[in-house]
């Protein structure tokens, strides 16, 4: 038995639908509640199926004039960090270089070009280039905390394609290294002291624990490193829930943990290509282990345009209120998800 409960509620609408005769109809929802850090997700009753492509290859092509990221371009117009921090300038490990962020949002926030390549549907990325533009982000991390020991946050991230916020299509990562904690690796954090105080053990461990038996969200693992579908989502789509087991912080991760990270998005990398899903966000959270006993967690979401006119797929909702509409429920996208990780 863990300490975690699972909050959901059905809800019910009435309406005179018209195509039925303007007949009586109940449409039923649910609202759930994210238990660790009290996030709602209103999960919808319909299907929405998305277009079989939704890149723009004009622009796709227009953005490779000039692109900073490319090999012929990055290292005459990206930035270098200071001495201090990495006295060679920038960080290569395999086809991956690790610079500043010319746009920074933090103190320490850097980019990651993950490869020569301009463009790559996701199925594309190979687990080498996942393993070394993840491995030299960890290593930018590491720098910066040898400089700067009070930076104890850190997170990698993705914002990949312009439905997902990324602002060029040459695929990179970010890192941001703080002092303080972003509002929602605080709920998190502040989510796992309480679980803690009130004589449980570690929550990943009961979540992992809870997830494995019962099956309904768990999708499969790599090694120490587990998948599952998010019982209180954060995208339209659904979440993927990534919680690497026995790390405690970023800079545990070794080759290995990375590499069996990357065969693991490389799985649900497979499944976006079956469903037609190029673009997404990922963030991988690390920090505050003085404080409770934590675990290096990510977070993955599907993101996409709605036809007919490529509507955004954050709203109201999300934007203001701190609620998402999603419109498949963690079970459904869990059964279509955990086939690939059987193979």
């Amino acid at each position: 038995m863990t300490g975690i409960e699972l909050y959901k509620r059905e809800e019910k609408s009435w309406m005179l639908d018209p195509r039925d005769h303007f007949a009586r109809k109940c449409v039923t929802f649910e609202v759930r509640k994210d238990f660790l850090t009290g996030h709602v997700s209103r999960i919808l009753p319909f299907r929405w199926r998305l277009a079989e492509s939704k890149i723009d290859l004009a622009m796709l092509e227009a953005s490779r004039e000039n692109c900073p990221f490319c090999p012929d371009q990055l290292s005459s117009v990206t930035p270098k960090f200071i001495p201090e921090v990495v006295p060679e300038g920038r960080l290569t490990r395999g086809r991956a270089t690790l610079f500043p962020n010319s746009f920074p949002y933090a103190q320490y926030s850097g980019v990651v070009s993950l490869c020569g390549e301009h463009f790559l549907y996701p199925d594309q990325f190979t687990l080498e280039i996942l393993r070394d533009g993840f491995g030299v982000a960890q290593e930018g991390i590491e720098r910066v905390r040898r400089q700067a020991a009070e930076f104890e946050y850190s997170s990698i991230n993705w914002n990949y394609l312009p439905q997902a916020g990324g602002g060029l299509f040459h695929p990179h990562l970010q890192i941001v290294v703080d002092k303080e904690p972003t509002v929602s690796q605080r709920r998190a954090l502040e989510g796992l002291r309480r679980y803690q105080s009130q004589g449980n053990r570690c929550f990943w461990e009961d979540c992992l624990a809870m997830e494995i038996e019962a099956r309904d969200r768990y999708a499969g693992r790599e090694g120490d490193v587990h998948f599952m579908s998010a019982f209180s989502p954060h995208g339209v789509l659904g979440e993927i829930l990534i919680v690497f087991g026995k790390r405690f912080d970023l800079r545990e991760i070794t080759s290995r943990d990375w590499d069996e990270f990357s065969r693991g998005m490389t799985r649900i990398f497979q499944f976006f290509r079956v469903k037609h899903i190029d673009s997404f966000n990922l963030s991988l959270f690390s920090g505050g282990r003085g404080e409770t006993d934590t675990r290096v967690f990510g977070r993955l979401c599907p993101r996409a345009v709605m036809p007919p006119w490529n509507t955004s797929d954050v709203n109201y909702f999300e934007k203001f209120h701190g609620e998402v509409i999603c419109v498949v429920s963690p079970e459904e996208l869990n059964r279509e998800l955990r086939t690939f990780f059987m193979v």
